[in-house]
């Protein structure tokens, strides 16, 4: 690998196709599929329902549209929510839809987010708004191409022949009954998100793992602390600042443990596995614990990496590079494992610190550089970033 790939970093896009301001992580087999698993434990059921019946679902509360759910709802155009209704109204159907189940009966949509909030936003938008909190005038039809006369119209201006058919239009449901283990879920989830705006790991994460871990994150991501380390160039309309944080909170509780990760595993699995095995058992002294150290990492991150925080090399006159996900991850988790007396003295060194910084990370055939641009989710690639700052720092403190 030639130091030419520095010049090749492309900037991850959000639903609208524009930059979130992390960078595109080389993410070679991280898509929660090859976890195997017993195909006997999948329930899946398919049957249909009205547009009606579940628009009054939406509307009693029994089908969860929630940001926190999964990426954020509302993100098509009202010209391509007009083009879906459009179809609705010519009798064309739509494709089928994929929704959870809970143990009460609740759906929670895994895929068609966005086609069933363009049907609440035209249908009725009220209850739209009320569930995923946002103040919407009614959907008024555009760019038809062949209902024309209904240009400009909303729902109650249709003639009462069009509402019935949006009112009676069966969609496809394919319901994942609640006794599929969530780590099953996560792999179905991931299949069936293939075409159009795929979810991300961390969409489906937070669709399934319920607890204090989301509640903590969401806290974080939100946090003046986090926004500054990153001045403020994360978007979280997939969640992205959500896997930021989540990445430092499990690397940062394994490697305070002398723990590492299993080299073969992948991102999403790391990640699943400590949130259903580890996170959801930490205590409220724990969760403190870890909110502080996340804060003291983004203050320190900043004091010693300066304007290259999370961001691979660049001298002064190349254009600074996005946020990395990796060395979002190693760099905060080497500044919370130091103690004081080490920080300081790294602080004192600093200089001599960012100068073999730049060496391991411009040098090609080094670890270090490889763990940044291959396959940089999996364990060993995590292993060897972290490894390599600490091994980095303690050279600097102790010499």
């Amino acid at each position: 690998m030639s130091n030419k790939a520095l010049e090749e970093i492309l900037e991850e896009t959000d639903g609208k196709g524009e930059g979130t301001g992390i960078e595109a992580e080389d993410s070679f087999d991280e898509d929660g599929i090859e976890t195997p698993f017993d195909p006997k434990k999948i329930d899946v059921i398919t049957q249909q329902r009205t547009v009606d019946l579940l628009m009054k679902r939406l509307r009693e509360g029994e089908l969860n549209l929630s940001p926190d759910f999964q990426r954020k709802a509302n993100l098509w155009s009202d010209a391509v929510k007009s083009s879906l209704i459009e179809s609705m109204l010519l009798r064309i159907p739509i494709p089928s839809l994929y929704v959870s189940e809970d143990e009460e009966g609740n759906y929670e949509v895994v895929d068609g987010l966005q086609r069933l909030c363009a049907i609440a936003h035209f249908y009725d938008v009220h209850d739209l708004n009320k569930e995923v909190g946002t103040a919407l005038d009614p959907l008024k039809l555009r760019r038809l191409n062949s209902l024309t006369d209904f240009e400009g119209d909303v729902f109650r201006k249709l003639p009462r022949p069009f509402q019935r058919r949006i009112e009676e239009t069966e969609l496809t449901l394919h319901i994942i009954r609640p006794g599929t283990p969530k780590k099953v879920k996560f792999n179905i989830f991931s299949r069936i998100n293939r075409g159009g705006l795929p979810l991300k790991g961390q969409e489906i994460r937070n669709a399934i793992f319920s607890g204090k871990w989301r509640e903590v994150v969401r806290e974080l991501a939100e946090s003046e602390q986090f926004k500054k380390a990153t001045e403020y160039k994360v978007k979280g309309s997939r969640l992205e600042d959500h896997e930021l944080v989540l990445r430092f909170v499990c690397h940062y509780i394994l490697f305070s443990s002398s723990k590492k990760r299993e080299d073969d595993q992948n991102l999403d699995s790391f990640l699943n596995d400590m949130v259903e095995d580890t996170l959801q058992k930490l205590t409220e002294d724990d969760w403190k614990n870890v909110k502080s150290a996340f804060f003291v990492a983004m203050e320190r991150s900043v004091q010693i990496f300066g304007r290259l925080a999370f961001r691979k090399y660049s001298d002064k006159t190349q254009s600074r590079k996005p946020i990395n996900k990796g060395l979002f991850e190693s760099e905060s988790v080497a500044m919370a494992l130091m103690d004081s007396d080490q920080f300081a003295k790294l602080q004192d060194k600093n200089d001599q610190f960012m100068e073999k910084f730049a060496a391991m990370s411009l040098d090609a055939e080094g670890d270090f550089y490889k763990s940044m641009y291959s396959a940089t989710g999996r364990g060993w690639a995590s292993n060897t970033r972290i490894e390599a700052l600490n091994e980095s720092i303690s050279e600097i403190v102790d010499d």
